[in-house]
């Protein structure tokens, strides 16, 4: 069939007083298009008008555009998401070191840091589900929340670490007998 098909070919092209079999390269196609659109046409009482369906239909965003306004939307985003996270946890810090200064004597004094330490923890937790925020990160800002209220707690002997423990030398040395 394909054979046949060929010779169809060839014969149309002898018919329409083509020189020679080989295909040549056809002009550039230009589109024709007015300057103004076409005034109606009214047959009767039937009245025509030509649409420029170019017009109609709404202009396609280059997807490179598109895709670099979608990573700049998500960098606002993420930026306030981390934004929060760092806000929450200067937060602690503040509240850690204000305690230090002053020494907690009982637990119920500890209140306040423990709300924002969970405040903190929440937001994080936040970041990392909507993937802003790695685990490891997220798993390094939270000890570091904990670490402040150990310290805290150390400082105001409300905790004595066991003997092996890594911040039983930190307790120790604050609570030594001079």
């Amino acid at each position: 069939q394909a054979g046949t098909l060929r010779v169809l070919k060839m014969a149309s092209m002898m018919l329409r007083g083509a020189s020679s079999l080989v295909s040549r390269p056809c002009a550039p196609r230009v589109a024709f298009r007015p300057a103004v659109a076409p005034a109606p046409v009214s047959r009767g009482s039937l009245q025509v008008a030509a649409a420029d369906a170019k017009s109609t239909l709404p202009k396609r965003t280059d997807p490179a555009v598109k895709r670099a306004m979608l990573a700049a939307e998500r960098r606002m985003y993420n930026k306030a998401r981390k934004s929060a996270c760092a806000t929450r946890i200067k937060k602690v810090m503040q509240a850690a070191e204000g305690m230090l200064a002053a020494s907690p004597s009982t637990e119920a004094d500890l209140k306040p840091l423990e709300t924002l330490i969970g405040e903190a923890y929440t937001e994080i937790d936040k970041a990392v589900t909507r993937g802003v925020l790695h685990k490891n990160n997220a798993a390094r800002k939270k000890a570091r929340c904990a670490r402040y209220k150990r310290k805290v707690i150390i400082k105001a002997n409300l905790w004595q670490p066991p003997a092996d423990h890594p911040d039983y030398s930190k307790w120790a040395k604050l609570h030594a007998p001079n």
